[in-house]
C-alpha cells in the first residue's frame, strides 16, 4: 500500500487528465514542482514536509476541476477539503493547516501563518523557475529574490 501522499497525487493526477487533458503537461508540471518546493521549504524552515508537499498538490485544484482564477485560493481551499476527507488518512487539524494555506497563497503581498508563507514562496519559485526567461509578475518579485537570499543563491 503506497502512502497518503503517493495516493493523493493518484488522484490529482486523474483529476487533471479528466478535466484539464489539454493543459495536461502545465499543471502537472506546476502541481509536481510546487509540491517538491513545499516539501524542500519545510525540510529547510523544519515543518513537516508530507503536509506541505500536500498543500502544494493541491493548491490550484479548483483551476484544474474547471474553475477560474477568480477566488480560486478561497473556492480550491473547498475543494481540497472535500479530497482530503475523502481520503480518510487526514487528522481535523492536519487539514485546517492545509486548507488554510491554500485559501491563503494567493495574497503573496500579506504575511501569514508558516505554512502559508511557505505554499506562497513554493508557488512563486515555481512560476520564476519554470522559465527564466519570463519576466516576474511585479508582486513576486520582492518574495523572489528574498527565497534566492535564503536558499543561498545570491549574497
Amino acid at each position: 500500500m503506497t502512502n497518503r501522499l503517493e495516493r493523493l497525487r493518484h488522484k490529482i493526477d486523474k483529476l487533471i487528465a479528466k478535466h484539464q487533458p489539454y493543459a495536461l503537461r502545465d499543471f502537472t508540471i506546476h502541481l509536481y514542482g510546487v509540491s517538491e518546493y513545499c516539501a524542500l521549504l519545510a525540510i529547510r524552515r523544519e515543518l513537516d514536509p508530507e503536509i506541505a508537499a500536500t498543500s502544494g498538490m493541491l493548491h490550484d485544484i479548483y483551476q484544474i476541476t474547471g474553475g477560474t482564477i477568480e477566488e480560486h485560493a478561497i473556492k480550491g481551499a473547498v475543494e481540497a477539503e472535500k479530497i482530503l476527507r475523502s481520503m480518510d488518512s487526514y487528522t481535523d487539524e492536519e487539514i485546517a493547516v492545509i486548507t488554510t494555506a491554500i485559501s491563503r497563497h494567493s495574497k503573496k503581498r500579506k504575511f501569514h501563518d508558516p505554512y502559508d508563507e511557505l505554499l506562497k514562496d513554493a508557488d512563486v519559485l515555481s512560476h520564476s523557475l519554470y522559465n527564466t526567461d519570463y519576466p516576474l509578475i511585479e508582486k513576486d518579485t520582492a518574495r523572489y529574490y528574498k527565497l534566492l537570499e535564503e536558499l543561498g543563491c545570491c549574497d
